[in-house]
């Protein structure tokens, strides 16, 4: 019986800026084109940009198209191989990358000609590849690198980097990379042993979240630095003093090339008795050139170097017995001699030539002293082959002998190992190493940290294939200025204006603010228009019912009469009488903003709500109806400025209208056919044979049948009721203030009574139509019907 697996757990991220995420766009379990990407909170970092030896074109280029270049902030550098740095003008002259590119001051300075001479010597090889470039663009590229020293921080959009010796070639450099308080430490290229001229790489000292290193060696370890000169110069010695043969030593024009010939220069002053006439060539074209190079970059070496300068006062790298040459026309057709020549990978040039002209005479050699990249035939070589391909077509015998000592400064496993056992980040990525070495590596490290408390997580990326890390780092806000002259005590607490730029948080007190941040602070003016057709006593009445006694400025103009409440001495109500609604007007803070919305809520309830029928007696003190009926002159008003009927004649009018349009909404919805007359102000309904007439001024119903009538009568007291609250508080609208009282006292019409029950609201509570009758006196004539409000007896509803 198989077992059911249980399903992963996984837990969702909230918010998708909180994943960092790490992209190989080249050296994922590869070794050249190291292109690495990062991604957190919206900030992009690339981290190198080369080619790859092993192939040509546009095929030689990382993945580039995974990313758009345009969202890139940044483009760091490690150093100036053609696998890390020769990309970089394509990348800034032939993509839309507009952000900003970083490299150490020898980096700058050497990467220009190396990628001068990957132009030249691309542009010129028998293949029918071209250079992804041309020098126009190399120069314009250049022009856009900034240049960062070794220990200094500079800061990007939020992104803070800092830069750290890595020792593998000059001006090599480590990354430390800052986003949102998560650290990412990116060796590129290093070496942890200090050879003749270099110092060796340095751990940072901090606190690290993600390591990105190398894992060029897997399990590999080197001999020591002086087994593997002993061994070099015993195989140089074999060849061109035993055999009398030619010594072949393919490398790179600038980097490790260097230390070979300091190591050669330094023993043949040692043994010139046995080595004199045993001529050292440097074939490159860059060859001189670089010496000046480093001899310029003397200070960025290490002590060794720069004391012996000051002691002798003579350049290391003024060779004696070193011949810097630009072509081979000067190296003999046979030995000895020794020759370093370019490139170190064999694919090409002076290097390849030679090596078909020397490789059938079994009294010369090869030794391949770096690391030899997979499917060129440096790697290939070392498998002694019995032939090799020549340039020209067709193969070449190889009877030469081959050996490989590697003075490659990367790490080993020895190194490497050591090295993250000091950084302990919770994350290793492993980058630029073969696939077969970068995954015994990781299961090594897997093994040898599964029982202990350093708890990793060891990624090994393919090209193209995004690593995912969720951090969610807690924010720090640095308190500075007037809030930070006094401390508070433990509990205490500090009030003030938190400024974020660049995820840093700043506690400020708001007259620090344009000091510390260059923020000036103004006053926000708000003005907000809400919809209102009632009296202004109306509105008055409610918000002195929610704030107390208000302020009241009236201003009087040609165009009619304003009011302005004063609440809280930081809100103004302005009612004016020749204007639509309300404009609410104040100073934008958290407080206003809280008094401003209460005001807001209390403007709109205000028609609907039942206290104010206590109001619509205001509307008729100090003045007569056109009807016979007196107020008594006993009877006042708190407010004498509240408008009259005058002004409340226009929602009367749009009242009417609106009752119309509910009724016959109403009708349509009970009745199949109804028609509106606007003109005659009636309703037809036709129910079968029935038909009845409903006058939408008066509320008549006219029809033969009582049992039609008693059902359009319900509707029409249905209507009332739903208008209840705009008709109960103000006058009888002027269509409504004659009626038939013999109509109304007919049984099959809408009874007195019914009709003040709906308008008081209290269908269903008898004990509430006693208390109201208290309150409400109706009278009854030949031609009208008024309903009174007694202003002394409380709203009870």
């Amino acid at each position: 019986m198989a077992l059911k697996r249980k399903a992963e757990l996984t837990v969702a991220v909230e918010d998708e800026n909180d994943l960092l995420r790490i992209t190989p766009l080249g050296a994922g379990r590869e070794v050249g084109r190291s292109c690495i990407c990062l991604q957190y909170k919206g900030k992009t970092v690339m981290l190198d940009c080369g080619l790859h030896a092993g192939r040509s074109g546009p095929n030689s280029l990382p993945f580039l198209d995974e990313i758009d270049p345009a969202t890139v902030d940044v483009l760091l550098v490690s150093h100036f191989h053609i696998d890390h740095a020769a990309a970089v003008p394509y990348y800034l002259e032939r993509t839309t990358f507009k952000g900003r590119t970083f490299m150490t001051r020898p980096t700058k300075g050497v990467f220009r000609w190396l990628a001068k001479d990957y132009i030249r010597v691309t542009n010129t090889s028998d293949s029918d590849s071209t250079a992804l470039y041309n020098e126009a663009d190399l120069v314009s590229a250049h022009a856009k690198i900034e240049e960062i020293d070794v220990h200094q921080q500079v800061e990007v959009n939020g992104i803070k980097f800092t830069a750290y010796n890595a020792g593998h070639v000059l001006g090599a450099a480590m990354f430390l990379i800052e986003i949102a308080g998560v650290k990412v430490l990116y060796t590129g290229d290093y070496s942890r042993e200090e050879d003749r001229h270099l110092v060796s790489a340095e751990n940072p000292g901090v606190a690290v979240s993600v390591l990105i290193t190398e894992s060029t060696y897997g399990l590999r370890s080197h001999d020591t630095r002086i087994e593997r000169e002993r061994n070099f110069m015993k195989q140089v010695r074999d060849i061109v003093v035993r055999r009398r043969g030619c010594c072949l030593l393919p490398v790179s024009a600038l980097g490790r090339t260097q230390e070979l010939l300091l190591i050669l220069e330094e023993h043949w002053n040692r043994h010139i008795q046995d080595l004199d006439g045993v001529p050292i060539y440097f074939i490159s074209s860059l060859g001189k050139l670089g010496t000046r190079l480093y001899q310029t970059y003397i200070m960025h070496m290490n002590q060794r170097i720069q004391q012996q300068f000051n002691r002798t006062g003579r350049n290391p790298f003024d060779f004696k017995h070193i011949k810097t040459r630009v072509d081979f026309s000067e190296v003999p057709e046979g030995g000895p001699c020794v020759v370093l020549a370019t490139p170190g990978m064999l694919q090409n040039g002076v290097s390849r030539l030679l090596l078909e002209r020397w490789a059938p005479r079994p009294e010369n050699g090869l030794i391949i002293t770096g690391y030899s990249v997979e499917k060129t035939l440096a790697r290939n070589i070392t498998n002694k082959p019995p032939t090799i391909p020549a340039i020209s077509g067709g193969t070449v015998a190889r009877r030469l002998s081959v050996d490989n000592i590697s003075f490659s400064a990367h790490v080993d496993y020895t190194q490497n190992s050591a090295f993250i056992d000091e950084i302990r980040a919770p994350h290793v990525v492993l980058v630029h190493g073969e696939e077969n070495a970068m995954l015994d590596l990781r299961a090594n490290l897997v093994d040898k940290y599964k029982n202990s408390d350093y708890q990793v997580t060891v990624h090994t990326p393919r090209n193209t294939r995004t690593v995912e890390m969720h951090f969610h780092g807690e924010k720090t806000a640095r308190v500075m200025g007037a809030l930070a002259s006094n401390a508070p005590r433990d509990g205490g607490c500090r009030a003030g204006i938190l400024v974020e730029k660049d995820f840093n948080y700043t506690l400020l007190d708001v007259d620090d603010l344009h000091e510390f941040t260059g923020i000036t602070p103004v006053v926000v003016e708000q003005q907000l228009r809400v919809p209102y057709s009632s009296a202004f006593g109306l509105l008055q009445h409610h918000l002195e019912q929610m704030f107390g006694d208000l302020p009241l400025t009236k201003e009087t103009s040609n165009s009619g009469t304003t009011h302005i409440l004063r609440i809280y001495d930081a809100v103004d109500v302005v009612h004016s009488s020749w204007k639509a609604g309300v404009e609410i007007e104040w100073e934008g803070n958290a407080l206003n903003d809280m008094v401003a919305d209460s005001v807001v809520a209390v403007v709109l309830n205000i028609e609907s709500s039942p206290a104010s029928v206590k109001l619509t007696q205001g509307a008729c003190d100090g003045h007569s109806h056109s009807n016979s009926h007196n107020h008594s002159p006993s009877s006042s008003n708190k407010h004498d400025d509240k408008p009259g009927a005058a002004e409340l004649a226009p929602m009367r009018s749009s009242h009417a209208a609106d009752i119309s349009v509910k009724l016959a909404l109403f009708m349509k919805q009970q009745f199949t056919h109804v028609e509106h007359d606007a003109d005659q102000k009636k309703l037809v309904v036709r129910l079968n044979e029935l038909s009845a007439s409903v006058s939408t001024a008066t509320l008549d119903i006219e029809t033969d049948s009582p049992l039609l009538q008693s059902r359009i009568a319900a509707i029409v007291a249905r209507v009332q009721h739903t208008m209840r609250p705009l008709t109960h508080n103000s006058a009888p609208l002027p269509e409504q203030q004659t009626l038939d009282a013999d109509a109304d006292a007919d049984e099959e019409g809408i009874p007195l009574a019914e009709t003040v029950k709906t308008q008081e609201g209290d269908d269903d509570d008898d004990d509430d139509d006693d208390a109201h009758e208290s309150s409400a006196a109706v009278s009854s004539s030949d031609s009208e019907i008024e309903i009174e409000v007694d202003p002394n007896v409380k709203d009870e509803s």
